[in-house]
């Protein structure tokens, strides 16, 4: 707002599922506490607040009607003044990989995707990996047949490796080189980079690199196919929740 400078402060971009796979762009109010003061002396925010507070009033719903008393409160806050990863809760099932972001720390992600604060990318890397969307197939949940991820069911219980020094940085710079290629088609989302019928070869090839390193912090040789990933993976899963 540039009559009111001072507003920039209280305004972050916001993203979900569908504005990070269709490229989509929105801003929201984020009104911490402490900011409160400053927000209604703004009269554009201030005239946003107390709309927002008579329409949460009016609610038949009882948590939505107590809310009205701080109407710069979201019902749903995950925010964290830290990068994330953003991972899309629902993907279509026709996509080898899911789309999957580094977010910056002045970004509010909303419900329809999950987010993870605070992790590096080596981290991003091994959950943009074939293994870990191998994984999410086999446990998660799913919307008809699309994936549904969650962080209880698919991150919680995903078993990472133990990984050395020179192998986080492969997997750092193999998951940078992904993101990379994806810049070098600025036209274009992410849903049209990840259609499996018109995914760039340079992408799939940056996917391919990504993986093989990933699946070499689980096992020496290659695996043979998806069975003996999964088998491998389940065998580190009971591993890990036995301790």
């Amino acid at each position: 707002m540039k009559e009111s400078p001072e507003s920039l402060s209280l305004i972050k971009k916001y993203i979900g599922a569908q504005e990070f796979i269709n490229g989509q762009l929105r801003y929201c109010l984020y009104i911490p506490e402490e900011k409160v003061e400053l927000a209604y002396s703004i009269p554009k925010i201030r005239e946003r607040l107390y709309l927002c507070e008579e329409w949460r009033s009016k609610s038949k719903q009882t948590g939505t009607a107590k809310l009205a008393a701080k109407p710069y409160k979201y019902f749903y806050d995950s925010y964290q003044e830290k990068d994330a990863v953003l991972i899309p809760v629902v993907s279509s099932e026709r996509r080898k990989y899911i789309p999957i972001g580094y977010i910056s720390s002045d970004t509010v992600i909303a419900a329809s995707a999950c987010c993870i604060n605070g992790v590096d990318i080596f981290v991003m890397g091994i959950l943009q990996s074939y293994l870990h969307v191998l994984w999410v197939k086999t446990v998660g949940g799913r919307l008809k047949t699309d994936y549904r991820y969650s962080a209880q069911l698919c991150y919680n219980t995903f078993p990472f490796p133990k990984i050395s020094d020179l192998k986080k940085q492969e997997i750092e710079e193999a998951a940078e080189e992904v993101l990379l290629v994806r810049e070098d088609y600025p036209g274009k989302t992410l849903a049209e980079l990840y259609d499996p019928d018109k995914m760039p070869d340079d992408l799939r090839e940056a996917h391919h690199k990504l993986d093989l390193i990933v699946e070499s912090c689980y096992q020496d040789k290659p695996f043979a196919n998806d069975e003996e990933r999964l088998e491998c993976l389940f065998k580190l899963y009971e591993k890990m929740t036995k301790k």
